[in-house]
Parts: C-alpha cells; sequence; structure tokens
C-alpha cells in the first residue's frame, strides 16, 4: 500500500471519528444514571454523561487504532496528522457555528486523539 493510499484511509478514518464523537455525545446523553449514583445529584447531572462519553471514545478509538495499525503495519506522524485533520476541523467548524455543542464533542475528540497520539509510532 502506498504512501498516497494509507493518507487517504487516514483522513476517511478522521471523518468516521467525526462522525463517532457526534454519535457518542448523544449516547452519553442518553446514558441513564445507574442506582448507586443517583444519591449524588450534582455528580450524576454534570459529569456521568461526560464520563460515559469519554470512556466510549477512548475505547472506540483503542480498537481503530488497533485495527489501523494491523492493516498499515506502520502508522506514523504523517497518518496521524491526516486522522487528525477532519477531526480538528469539525471541531473548529462547530465552534464557530455551534458554540453551545462543542463541549459534548470535546468530551469525545481530545480521548480519541490521544489514543491516536500515543499509539503513533515514528518512521524510522
Amino acid at each position: 500500500m502506498t504512501r498516497v493510499h494509507k493518507n487517504i484511509i487516514s483522513l476517511l478514518l478522521g471523518c468516521l471519528i467525526s462522525y463517532f464523537s457526534v454519535w457518542l455525545s448523544g449516547i452519553g446523553a442518553a446514558a441513564p444514571v445507574p442506582e448507586f449514583l443517583r444519591e449524588y445529584n450534582e455528580f450524576a447531572i454534570y459529569f456521568y454523561s461526560n464520563m460515559v462519553i469519554v470512556l466510549a471514545s477512548s475505547i472506540l478509538a483503542y480498537f481503530i487504532m488497533v485495527i489501523v495499525r494491523e492493516l498499515f503495519i506502520l502508522f506514523t506522524k504523517e497518518n496521524l496528522f491526516y486522522f487528525a485533520l477532519p477531526v480538528i476541523l469539525f471541531l473548529t467548524t462547530m465552534l464557530f457555528f455551534m458554540g453551545f455543542a462543542t463541549a459534548p464533542l470535546l468530551y469525545a475528540a481530545v480521548p480519541t486523539l490521544v489514543v491516536a497520539t500515543l499509539l503513533t509510532k515514528s518512521e524510522k
């Protein structure tokens, strides 16, 4: 597989992660609070849905990155740039046009980018 093909696939995966960040934000907002956390109203209201989004996003990003590393054999920093580009552009666009909806998307996108960065190997 050539470098161009790897970069295009990385770009498409970044677009897929942008979609998943919106999807995970909806799932996190709709997640029911467990019984043992319901007595802590402030925690359940302010933090539980965000924790669900971060955890689900991290797990999903880890599985996607493991599959990508198996496919590419070497996931380089150049692939990481093309992977992160659509995510960052999507978040920037949402910030400018819909500022109120950016925070839940950041809870999904930042862990994804951190996991992708940690699983990146440098070129030799």
